[in-house]
């Protein structure tokens, strides 16, 4: 990016951050297709990327009085993206455990208070579960079990060797079952 460029661009968050709805019409604009592209590369469909890049800017409207007009704006909409993907799929993780959680109970869906206080409690194990993991460790196990890619998929994506994303996904999953062995499923 030139000089010029970034004059121009911290001009413009600073009128976002008066709330110019033209400025930020403009940073749309301007950043909508790189950040879609990234968001279609990290989830791979086309609805679920629009949904995304509609998120992040809505949190950059939400947020833009904190904005400061040296930022680099590519990286904090990347980051944004980044971690909205990670919450969807953390929330995939919940649900899946929670639909276990009920198979394994024999319990039949519907709204009961008792089945909704463990579902909350199985969630809240699980989001501490997933902090106690290393982010690269949480990472593979997300691509893996909720993003649905192969060991392959993940090495390529990260460089690094299948066996290197068996040893993370093996000692995640280990993480994963030692929490939960004094877990009451019943």
């Amino acid at each position: 990016m030139n000089t010029g460029s970034i004059v121009c661009l911290a001009s413009t968050i600073e009128a976002l951050k008066r709330g110019d709805s033209a400025a930020f019409e403009s940073l749309y604009q301007v950043f909508e297709p790189k950040l879609y592209t990234f968001a279609l590369r990290l989830v791979r469909q086309n609805e679920a990327a629009e949904e995304i890049v509609q998120e992040v800017f809505m949190k950059v409207w939400e947020r833009r009085h904190l904005l400061a007009p040296d930022l680099n704006f590519d990286g904090y909409l990347f980051s944004i993206a980044k971690n909205i993907v990670y919450n969807k799929a953390r929330h995939k993780v919940y649900e899946f455990a929670y639909t276990q959680y009920l198979a394994a109970t024999g319990v039949k869906t519907g709204c009961f208070t008792e089945e909704t206080v463990a579902h909350w409690d199985l969630m809240k194990q699980l989001e501490d579960i997933y902090a106690t993991l290393p982010p690269v460790r949480r990472q593979v196990f997300m691509m893996s079990r909720i993003e649905g890619k192969s060991n392959n998929e993940i090495a390529q994506l990260l460089n690094t060797s299948n066996s290197n994303i068996e040893n993370h996904l093996n000692k995640a999953l280990k993480a994963i079952k030692e929490k939960f062995k004094n877990y009451e499923f019943g």
